[in-house]
């Protein structure tokens, strides 16, 4: 039997343009009704799991609301990344940090940013979480989560170096965008196909 797997980054956030990793910024009501109405008219599962940040949590919500028989699962490994003492600031006012985030940008899996999670603690809860999501699939499922995790999940299941720099920068996961996975089993393994990366939703 073959499971759909979908993967919503949430979307836009408000406020100035940051690194919002766990802190825990909204997007405007208009479009998280856009985006869950889409879902439904557009795609069938069964069970959501959740990062627990309001920007995809509330998707969550409003998805369950409008079908009760959803079932919910917030799953805290699936947030963002942790970007210490940059989390959330605007980049208007990190004017005097450009050097550190250049820095970062160009080696993100080794030049950690100040009091920040390592990717490599990113990476192994967020495929964590993945691989347990795999052995429990029974049914098509929804995964709203961060622009961070799909890409840890991706690089997982293609077999990728999740460490390369270009992975994070060449590698566009807009907004309110869908990424389709496939799921089959055969003699108790499971077999994952990657089908689509990024479609836009609405």
């Amino acid at each position: 039997m073959m499971i759909n797997l979908y993967l919503l980054r949430h979307g836009k956030t408000e406020g100035k343009p940051a690194l919002n990793g766990h802190t825990d910024v909204g997007v405007d009501e208009i479009t998280q009704q856009l985006i869950a109405r889409s879902l439904l008219e557009n795609y069938r599962f069964q069970t959501i799991y959740s990062s627990p940040l309001i920007r995809c949590k509330y998707v969550a919500e409003l998805l369950t609301a409008l079908d009760p028989a959803l079932n919910l699962k917030i799953d805290d490994r699936l947030r963002e990344q942790s970007f210490g003492r940059f989390d959330g600031v605007p980049f208007d006012d990190l004017q005097g940090e450009w050097e550190t985030l250049e820095r970062f940008w160009a080696d993100p899996a080794n030049a950690t940013l100040p009091d920040a999670e390592p990717l490599s603690q990113g990476m192994a809860r967020v495929t964590e979480a993945w691989e347990e999501l795999v052995q429990q699939c029974e049914h098509d499922t929804l995964i709203i989560a961060h622009g961070g995790p799909i890409r840890y999940i991706l690089a997982h299941v293609l077999g990728l170096d999740w460490q390369n720099p270009r992975w994070y920068t060449s590698l566009a996961i807009p907004n309110q965008s869908l990424t389709h996975i496939t799921l089959n089993w055969y003699q108790s393994q499971p077999y994952l196909t990657v089908n689509a990366i990024a479609c836009p939703l609405l």
